[in-house]
């Protein structure tokens, strides 16, 4: 059963947990990244996992294969370059296409600018647990993804500047997973979430235990 932002305001069955301000993004993730969560800990081990991938590639490419080091390093920058230009539009394009998947049709962009935040929303659409860990982790897999196929299958200096993409854009997942964290703390609660695009405000409420189907 998919529950509007109207019969979640109005039933009693409902209560609000948290909102939260997109101005205030950082502080959230801040705080919901140091939970000690599972999904913290499979996004820090993935992302240490890539950088440690990102320089053994490197170093192997140096010693092993004799490719030249300046070349290599302006892979690396090259993949940064990428990241912040490219990837990061193309990440909040799979977040929409998955609300689109999911039913929603209100979708907005936007940025906090002063923190480097980018989203996408979709106005008044709830969404429940199984919902928002599909929508968030969908552009972190998909990227890993072309990412690494792109590393192994293209070949010289080219290559490179895909594992580089592959670490640069899982550090810039960081947001997605803490809000993965956020639903996994309060696991024992039966979450729904939506936004108000106008207020800049995302609405987290809970269904009372006595009121779950």
């Amino acid at each position: 059963m998919r529950h509007t932002v109207e019969q979640i305001k109005k039933d009693s069955r409902f209560q609000l947990l948290d909102k939260l301000h997109y101005d205030d993004i950082l502080e959230f993730a801040t705080e919901y990244v140091r939970k000690r969560t599972r999904s913290m800990f499979f996004y820090l081990a993935l992302t240490i996992l890539f950088f440690i991938l990102q320089w053994s590639a490197f170093l192997y490419g140096i010693f092993a294969n004799g490719m030249n080091t300046v070349s290599l390093l302006k892979q690396f920058l090259y993949g940064l370059i990428i990241s912040l230009t490219i990837v990061i539009p193309f990440h909040e394009l799979i977040h929409a296409l998955v609300y689109l998947l999911l039913g929603a049709r209100k979708i907005r962009f936007g940025a906090v600018l002063k923190h480097f935040a980018f989203y996408a929303v979709a106005d008044d659409f709830v969404a429940n647990r199984n919902a928002f860990i599909f929508l968030a982790l969908s552009p972190f897999v998909i990227v890993s993804g072309l990412n690494l196929a792109g590393f192994i299958f293209v070949h010289g200096y080219a290559s490179y500047t895909y594992i580089s993409v592959l670490f640069f854009h899982a550090t810039m997942c960081a947001g997605d997973f803490a809000l993965l964290s956020y639903f996994e703390f309060h696991r024992d609660k039966e979450l729904y979430t939506f936004d108000d695009v106008g207020k800049k405000t995302s609405y987290f409420y809970y269904k009372k235990p006595e009121a779950s189907e």
